[in-house]
């Protein structure tokens, strides 16, 4: 056993071409999927991202163009996604290889980042806090959990905003920090913001660490959070004003605070016992728990605070025992309940829960397991021929999943058609599975999907838009522009509006109306080609 410590010693010295070369073999195969979901409208069809040249107005609204408003609408403020889908776009097109592989790139960096910081967090011991720090690092790269945030494109933001905040927190260890690199630092937390708002978390986290480990820091760096903020606010709210704004799609943004509260155990119990048994993954999930019974709320309950309860009483332990590990565990415990906390519907998102929302507090859980197990080296070393080998499973059965779940994302049927198995009542997977079903001529099949996507959810748009494109594909002119014009008064969708001006134009011959509402739709939609051309049309 002492050769292959040492083996593991030395192949630990190479993380970087170790981890590459896993993360090729792993993820190799998905870099030939297709581009799923919000991929099409944030980057194929979204013509501002076609060209590096439109980055001033990345930063003056949020993700999505909306078909001829002119401007990128939507309720989160992500510009540094966007400029990096302008970059590929503007460089390889719409090839979905080349950002997938920049994807994977950025999160085999972000697997390099982790393994430095666990090393610099963990017990000083080089040898085995290098094993340790490898091992979990490894965990961190190849976990089905990640999936979502490494294969699918609009993921990006999840990749992004943790690269520049673990850079920005590693930049904050090393060194004095003058106010040269107080600017550089206040630089860094800014990109991880401007990449996605859960980018805030690495401002609490920064002020943990200097707490526990270098008090002298924390002036300098009140002052680069201070700068940072100011400069996310001016941008967020002075140039894009894009506020805090809910959509109000998913069941859980349609309540109060007080009815989201009892889903909130199962929502922690979701994700610990994805984390250790990662089966039932699925890319929308929309569960509300609104009844206190024992499945979806003591038992859940019962679990959370055993958790908790466990946790705390260690760190409990740590502290007045005055073992040196209690700092690192206190510090790694923090950033596991503010990476949790944030997705725990205190303030509603637009899902229950997603994979890829655990990516930040997963470096959190995995730092204080590597506390644990450094605290329980004897245990450790009486049992290593065993544990080994139990580690060497977990990899490998992690591996497996990893593969098959990033063969599931290869295109958008093979994708909703078995997660949609495995969430049945989700409103957005039954649509876009509608969509896929469509696209293959197989419409009657894709009537029942968009008509289930209707039955929950009601008051959306795609689902209605879809629901007559395949009436007009069945001659039913009028229910399909009655669906059309439900579209447009859930949502104001901008396809709706052109294909009620086309049905009004060819299929009913009426110019004339066809004209009063094209000029009234490009009051909305200034800049829309297709309404612009049907005007014309009327015009002549």
């Amino acid at each position: 056993m002492n050769s292959v410590i040492k083996k593991l010693q030395t192949l630990s010295k190479y993380y970087i071409p170790i981890f590459f070369l896993i993360g090729f073999l792993i993820y190799g195969a998905s870099l030939s999927n297709h581009f799923v979901w919000d991929d099409e409208e944030q980057i194929l069809n979204n013509g501002l991202v076609h060209s590096i040249t439109n980055l001033p107005r990345f930063f003056q609204g949020s993700t999505f163009n909306t078909g001829g408003t002119g401007s990128l609408t939507g309720i989160y403020y992500k510009p540094l996604m966007t400029v990096f889908f302008a970059l590929f776009y503007t460089v390889f097109g719409a090839n979905s290889f080349f950002f997938h592989l920049f994807q994977l790139v950025f999160h085999l960096a972000n697997t390099c980042l982790v393994f430095v910081l666990f090393r610099k967090i963990f017990p000083q011991d080089k040898k085995d806090s290098r094993i340790l720090a490898f091992f979990l690092s490894l965990v961190f790269l190849i976990h089905p959990i990640n999936v979502e945030a490494v294969v699918y494109s609009s993921s990006l933001q999840d990749i992004l905003y943790l690269f520049f905040g673990l850079v920005s927190l590693l930049f904050l260890i090393k060194g004095k920090l003058t106010i040269k690199k107080a600017l550089i630092l206040s630089l860094l937390l800014l990109l991880s913001l401007l990449s996605k708002e859960t980018g805030i978390i690495f401002v609490p986290v920064s002020l943990i660490y200097v707490y526990l480990f270098q008090k002298e820091k924390f002036k300098s760096l009140l002052g680069s959070i201070f700068i940072t903020l100011i400069a996310y606010s001016v941008l967020r709210f002075g140039v894009a004003q894009v506020f805090f704004n809910k959509q109000g799609l998913s069941p859980l943004t349609r309540i109060p605070l007080l009815e989201r509260l009892p889903s909130i155990p199962k929502i922690i119990t979701f994700y610990l016992t994805t984390f250790l048994f990662p089966v039932y993954l699925s890319i929308s999930q929309h569960w509300v728990v609104r009844s206190f019974s024992f499945t979806d709320f003591y038992k859940p309950l019962i679990f959370s605070l055993i958790i908790f309860l466990a946790l705390t009483t260690y760190q409990y332990h740590l502290y007045r025992s005055k073992n040196p590990l209690s700092k690192p565990f206190l510090f790694f415990y923090c950033w596991f309940i503010f990476g949790l906390g944030l997705h725990l519907q205190i303030f509603s998102l637009d899902m229950t829960v997603a994979e890829r929302w655990f990516y930040l507090a997963e470096v959190g859980l995995l730092g204080m397991l590597g506390v644990l197990i450094s605290d329980l080296k004897p245990i450790v070393s009486r049992f290593s021929s065993f544990l080994f080998l139990l580690a060497l499973i977990v990899l490998a059965a992690f591996s497996v999943r990893t593969v098959s779940r990033s063969l599931d994302w290869r295109n958008g049927l093979t994708l909703y058609s078995k997660d949609e198995r495995i969430t049945p009542n989700s409103f957005d997977l039954e649509n876009n599975l509608g969509v896929e079903l469509y696209r293959a001529g197989r419409l009657q099949e894709a009537k029942i999907h968009f008509e289930k996507s209707i039955k929950i959810a009601p008051f959306w748009w795609t689902n209605w838009n879809n629901l007559g494109a395949v009436y007009e594909q069945e001659k039913n002119i009028k229910a399909a522009k009655e669906a059309y014009l439900t579209a447009i008064k859930n949502g104001q969708y901008y396809l709706s509006y052109e294909n009620v001006a086309k049905i009004t134009f060819f299929r009913e011959n009426n110019p004339e109306e066809a004209r009063k509402f094209v000029q009234d739709s490009l009051k909305i939609l200034p800049q829309n080609p297709t309404l612009w051309l049907i005007l014309a049309l009327s015009d002549y």
